[in-house]
């Protein structure tokens, strides 16, 4: 069933417009959330938050923890029948909560997705020790997650699945392509990373 509003310029017109998905071709399958690792402990899953997009729910959305949480693995857009990107919805919630100062409880996955997508524009990949060091340095949490891999981190050495290789970040041939990826898509967010 699809609804259609009146308003001038609605709360679906502008994400519509900014993600360049069409929010209102949803089905409602529930396809998205059941694929999403994290919908089980949003506050509210992707194809509700779909739902509160035609209804114009954007207060509750922008405050809310469900859009923080999105680390755009594209599953749920794998899982979609009508190719819908929620991702791209996701991103854009996100800038209008920024834009406007909406404040979110939810702050370990954002950060470490800032991390991660750093350190992706700056080694042309992913580099596994970095992202876990600067993901404890940014949750405060150094001395406590360390303790934590003592009997991990060992082990893993001397059975060969780590070597000191691995301990620092290695730039790929192609790095500069990357980082020029990540400045194109800047861009064309209007500056918003």
């Amino acid at each position: 069933m699809k609804v259609w509003l009146e308003e001038k310029h609605s709360l679906l017109e502008e994400i519509e417009a900014r993600s360049g998905q069409k929010v209102q071709e949803c089905y409602q399958c529930s396809k998205c959330s059941g694929g999403c690792p994290f919908s089980r402990v949003m506050d509210y899953a992707p194809n509700s938050i779909l739902e509160m997009i035609v209804y114009g729910m954007k207060d509750q959305l922008l405050s809310s923890k469900a859009i923080q949480m999105c680390i755009q693995c594209g599953i749920c857009g794998a899982q979609c029948p009508a190719g819908f990107e929620m991702y791209e919805v996701m991103n854009v919630l996100r800038a209008m909560a920024k834009e406007e100062g909406y404040i979110s409880h939810e702050t370990k996955i954002p950060k470490m997705n800032n991390i991660f997508l750093g350190e992706v524009k700056n080694n042309g990949r992913m580099h596994e020790v970095n992202l876990m060091v600067k993901n404890m340095l940014s949750q405060g949490e150094l001395v406590r997650d360390v303790a934590a891999l003592i009997p991990i981190g060992p082990p893993m050495f001397l059975k060969g699945i780590m070597g000191f290789g691995d301990v620092l970040p290695h730039k790929i041939k192609g790095q500069a392509a990357v980082a020029k990826i990540f400045e194109n898509v800047e861009k064309m967010q209007g500056g918003h990373a």
